[in-house]
Formats: C-alpha cells, sequence, structure tokens
C-alpha cells in the first residue's frame, strides 16, 4: 500500500505501524506510536502496546474534525446511535460492528452540539475561520526518517503560507497556560517537529518552518483560540523525536526489548515534595 493511495478516512487503518519490523516496506511509524515510549518500556511497546479504544473525548475530536475538515465524509464516517444505553445484545453488536469499521459514534445530541462547535471554527472567530478557508484539508504525509516510515495528517495546510496547523479539541483549562501544560503532556511539540520534517522532505517547492495550533475548548460555548509554538519547541520536538526513534532502531536491531530499567539497578529518594512536607 502506497501512502498517497490512501485516503484521510483509511489512514489510521490502512496504514499501520509493523511492531516486528519497523523497517518493513508496509510499516509506518507515527507520533503517537513514537510517542508511547516516553511512558512505556521498549518491552511493553513491543509485546503489550495499549489496545485503542475510543474514549468520549476521541469522539468529539473526530465528530468536530470530520465536520470541519472533510465535512464530505459526514454521512460515511459519523453514526448517530439509535440506542440510549448499550446494555442489550442487540445495541452492543451494533455499537461493535461500527467500532470494528472505524465509524465515530455519537448521540443526535452531540451531533447537534458537534455543528455548533464547527460554526465557531469556521464561522464565528475570524482568525480560525481564515485558516480554513484558505487551506488544504487532511493531508497525508509521508516520507523515511532516519530508515524508519514515517505518516502524518495535516488538518490544515494553509495555501501561501510558511506554516502548519493542527486543530485540537480540549476539555481541560481553555488559558495560554493550560495550553502549554497540554503541548508537554501530549508530546504536541514532538508533532510540530516531525509533520515539518516529513513535510519538507515531499514538498520541495512549498517548504514550511512554522507551526499553530487551533485550540478549541470541548465545553460549551465551544471557545476558539489559535497559537503558535516557539521554533525552539519545534526543534526541541524533533530532537525529542530522533531520540525515541533512535532508542526504538536500536531495540530493533539487536531485537532486545529491555523491561523498564532493565540492569539498571536505579537508587531512590523520595520527591522533593515529600522531603518538604515532613521537613
Amino acid at each position: 500500500m502506497k501512502i498517497h493511495e490512501v485516503s484521510s478516512a483509511d489512514y489510521h487503518s490502512l496504514l499501520r505501524v509493523n511492531r516486528e519490523d519497523i523497517f518493513a516496506p508496509n510499516s509506518y511509524l507515527s507520533k503517537s506510536v513514537l510517542w508511547e515510549l516516553q511512558n512505556s518500556s521498549l518491552f511493553k511497546w513491543r509485546f503489550h502496546p495499549k489496545e485503542f479504544s475510543p474514549t468520549p473525548a476521541m469522539q468529539w475530536g473526530s465528530l468536530v474534525d470530520c465536520l470541519t475538515t472533510t465535512p464530505e465524509l459526514v454521512e460515511e464516517e459519523i453514526r448517530i446511535s439509535p440506542f440510549s444505553s448499550y446494555r442489550t445484545k442487540e445495541a452492543r453488536e451494533w455499537r461493535d460492528e461500527c467500532l470494528a469499521l472505524g465509524k465515530t459514534i455519537v448521540t443526535q445530541e452531540q451531533f447537534e452540539e458537534g455543528v455548533k462547535a464547527s460554526e465557531m471554527l469556521l464561522e464565528t472567530n475570524f482568525q480560525s475561520a481564515e485558516l480554513f478557508e484558505r487551506s488544504l484539508k487532511q493531508v497525508i504525509i509521508g516520507a523515511k526518517i532516519s530508515e524508519v516510515q514515517f505518516k502524518g495528517l495535516v488538518d490544515l495546510a494553509p495555501q501561501d503560507k510558511e506554516y502548519l496547523v493542527d486543530l485540537k479539541t480540549t476539555g481541560g483549562e481553555f488559558t495560554l497556560d493550560g495550553f502549554s501544560k497540554t503541548i508537554a503532556n501530549f508530546g504536541y511539540h514532538v508533532q510540530a517537529g516531525l509533520y515539518l520534517a516529513l513535510w519538507n522532505s515531499t514538498h520541495l517547492n512549498d517548504k514550511r518552518y512554522r507551526f499553530k495550533f487551533v485550540w478549541q475548548s470541548s465545553n460549551p460555548p465551544y471557545e476558539v483560540c489559535v497559537t503558535e509554538l516557539h521554533p525552539d519547541e519545534i526543534k526541541a520536538g524533533l530532537k525529542q523525536a530522533l531520540r525515541l526513534l533512535a532508542k526504538l532502531k536500536h531495540a530493533a536491531r539487536e531485537d532486545h526489548w529491555p523491561m523498564l530499567a532493565e540492569n539498571e539497578n536505579p537508587i531512590l529518594t523520595r520527591p522533593m515534595w515529600a522531603m518538604t512536607d515532613y521537613e
């Protein structure tokens, strides 16, 4: 499967990583899969990866994403549940079938709220509206980075600009400080560094050097804020990605997937807050 033959709707299902052989021609590493190593041992990454199970927050994000970037796919990708709960066998079978097909399940009320949220992004906030209006949307990018194939899905690629844009829905603290914490916690600076590297390796006549985030609260009134990532954070993100990749490549070549702190015998102390509290 060639990356340019895949649609944005099939991006997650067809372009997958081969954990047995990350160097395989049909294996595509992503930022999210690489980021697992930030809080996981190599052993767990290789043999016991976390199974993907969409949370309500993910379902909401997918709904808003579809309504704003690929509205032509709403009928195909979004499923409005006819059930008030999933206690019956019929309801569970319907839900599981939809999830197996990669569909996003929402209630009628959630769908209507999603429409309101999309209007905030496409119409009410002028900065966001301009970005959506003048951008290519859901652009699949892929290239080799240090011998390993990577993939990425760019939400917005504004035409004739030198930056890429990613949409982030968040139920957390909707402040500038809150956004900074979210970037650190979820490694969005790593995403920015990787995406720009992938884009520039395949778009030689349209290189990008900056990265913006469109943040939207997942709670009414669905406030929107547009921010830009500091250039130093982009560099740090790519550096961190390459460090994690080197760690993964070494394990793959040696076929040795150590558990946490294997053969290191670390010496532990209590955290500083505990010592301060005791004193």
